[in-house]
């Protein structure tokens, strides 16, 4: 756990509500970014990340820390999307292929812009059609650049498991997106 968090969480729990802003923006971006990979759609990410502070905070008072923050709100999100994923299947809503919004402070030219969200989407579908497992193993590694360590800690297993995960997220992402980058070949 790192000391940032450790100190944020003892000035909370010690009545400086202020604290908790610090802390939701400590992960909220990571927050987010997994939210939205785990659900494909901004909205859903946006509402399960709010859902996710909101017990966060209730939590918070009474917390012992075993592991890492992140790793209880990693939980949290999960389930949340699990959750909210068998509820859309329940009402027929199907996903659809949307990107999180390009930063408009970078100035690309149109056709760079277009083929790059052209990739995004082939790429985004591809880690949509991996198992849950090596999805989050990749998400977590590839995305929040997280250890390898602290995602065994998170996904509740060993080190090895991670690596196999990971290894065949990338196998299935690299024969998936094969016809994208190599179409020649057949």
């Amino acid at each position: 756990m790192a000391e940032g968090e450790q100190v944020l969480i003892r000035r909370f729990q010690a009545g400086d509500t202020k604290a908790f802003n610090d802390i939701m923006m400590l992960f909220q971006e990571k927050a987010l970014s997994l939210a939205y990979y785990r659900t494909g759609h901004r909205e859903d990410a946006l509402d399960i990340v709010q859902e996710a502070f909101v017990r966060m905070y209730k939590v918070l008072p009474g917390w012992k820390p075993k592991a890492s923050l992140f790793t209880w709100l990693y939980r949290v999100i999960v389930n949340l999307s699990v959750d909210r994923s068998r509820e859309k299947k329940r009402g027929g809503e199907v996903p659809l292929d949307i990107l999180p919004p390009v930063d408009s402070r970078r100035n690309h030219h149109p056709r760079a812009v277009l083929i790059g969200k052209e990739i995004g989407i082939m790429i985004e579908r591809a880690v949509a059609l991996l198992p849950p497992k090596q999805r989050d193993v990749f998400v977590l590694r590839q995305y929040q650049d997280l250890p390898l360590k602290e995602i065994a800690r998170i996904q509740g297993c060993s080190v090895g498991a991670v690596k196999a995960n990971l290894f065949l997220a990338l196998r299935k992402l690299r024969a998936g997106l094969k016809n994208y980058y190599y179409p020649e070949e057949n």
